[in-house]
Order: structure tokens, then sequence, then C-alpha cells
């Protein structure tokens, strides 16, 4: 999963022009200061365990008749697709904190702190968009009575 991540990340760099980066395995590189840098987009810094408690809840959810298997498929696919979103702005984050601060510096700052901040929040939205969509209504206008 990181070097797939780490391919779209190093297009994805490439293509808003931030740097003219390239993958090497789950490596993202990029010249800085007539040189070559990167990163590796290791086990804790890939998306993949974050994508374990969608399928799991899911597939409770299913499990438990409380969530159809469509509904389900289209909810994780929902949750993914967000997930991979946001750990790329992330590591998009890193590459552009490199070069504003050079190497060090801007590595530090942006995997600690820049990168903290993006991964919770996108974390929060998408655990909040997860539950809404879960938590709908199977029929449009139908009311809960209360008696």
């Amino acid at each position: 999963m990181a070097v797939v991540e780490a391919w779209l990340n190093a297009r994805l760099v490439s293509a808003v022009g931030l740097a003219d980066t390239t993958s090497v395995g789950a490596a993202v590189t990029f010249p800085l200061d007539k040189q070559w840098v990167g990163f590796l987009v290791s086990t804790g810094c890939s998306v993949s365990m974050l994508l374990i408690p969608p399928f799991v809840l899911a597939s409770l959810l299913v499990g438990f008749r409380r969530l159809t298997l469509s509904r389900a498929a289209i909810t994780v696919a929902l949750a993914v697709a967000m997930l991979v979103t946001v750990n790329q702005i992330r590591l998009a984050a890193v590459v552009a904190a490199m070069r504003m601060w050079g190497f060090e510096v801007g590595y530090q700052r942006s995997h600690v702190l820049i990168g903290s901040a993006i991964s919770t929040l996108g974390l929060i939205a998408v655990a909040i968009i997860f539950l809404l969509v879960v938590g709908r209504s199977r029929r449009p206008g139908r009311q809960a009575s209360v008696r």
C-alpha cells in the first residue's frame, strides 16, 4: 500500500506544480537545494492501518443486519477515498514544508505538527460522514413514531 501511496503522491505533487517529484518504491523524492531528497511512506505514515476500522465496523453492522451489503460497500468506499485523500494532502504538505523551510526543519514541522493537524481533522470528518451515511434512514421521509 505504501508503494501505491508514494506513487500517487509523486503524481499529485508534480501535477499541482509543488515539486518535480518521483517515486522509488515507497519513497517520494524531489530536488531541493541542488540535491535529491525525500521521505519514505512507512507503515506508520501509510493509510493502510486507518482503513481497518471502516471495514470492521461496516462488517459488524452488516452481520447484525443493521446495514445492507450495498450500503456498507458504498460507505466503506467513501471512507477509503476520503482517508486516502487526507493522507495525500498530508504527504503533499510534507513536501511543501520541506521546500519552504528546508529538509530538516520542514520535515519536522510538517510531519509532527502540520501533518498531525491534517490527519486529525481528516479523521474527524471521515468519522462524522461515515456515521451520517450509516445512520441515515433507509426510506426518505420515514419518521420515527414516538408512542
